[in-house]
């Protein structure tokens, strides 16, 4: 009876494991973040060597433009997951791999969603700390300069 009870706690361990691994790299895609968005609306900001000064440029496209439809292409391709600091609440990035900050707003109508990156493979999506990819930070500076390379930077 004791072995049944051990084999029964090992398997209930295993599976919430499991479930839990699901949960947490359990992928979104980022064209998910705001169906039928009509419009998009990328903030450009570079960072100065100091980190103090910035030069920040915007761009808004309407749907029927072309860079609007390479944004979203750009989107499509590219996925974020839960992480630790997401089930913390955490809604603060820490550092910059990128040299520069890209703030993208997805608007459909009067709904807007948006997310800030800077390549440190941590992604603030509506003020909610997420991660994109899973190993190092190349997804999440791939992204942001096929964005960034739509912008002419």
């Amino acid at each position: 009876m004791r072995k049944i009870l051990i084999r029964l706690v090992l398997a209930a361990a295993a599976l919430a494991l499991l479930l839990g691994a699901c949960y947490m790299l359990w992928t979104y895609s980022f064209l998910d973040l705001q169906p039928g968005c009509d419009s998009v609306t990328v903030f450009y900001i570079d960072t100065a060597d100091d980190n103090v000064s910035q030069c920040v440029t915007k761009e808004t496209y309407s749907a029927d433009s072309a860079e609007f439809r390479q944004i979203m292409g750009v989107l499509s391709c590219y996925t974020y997951h839960r992480s630790f600091r997401t089930l913390q609440g955490a809604n603060g990035m820490e550092g910059n791999h990128a040299g520069y900050w890209l703030q993208v707003y997805l608007d459909h109508g009067d709904d807007r969603a948006f997310f800030t990156c800077g390549g440190t493979r941590e992604i603030s999506i509506n003020g909610l700390v997420w991660r994109v990819g899973y190993w190092g930070n190349r997804a999440s500076l791939d992204m942001m300069a096929e964005i960034a390379a739509i912008l002419g930077k």
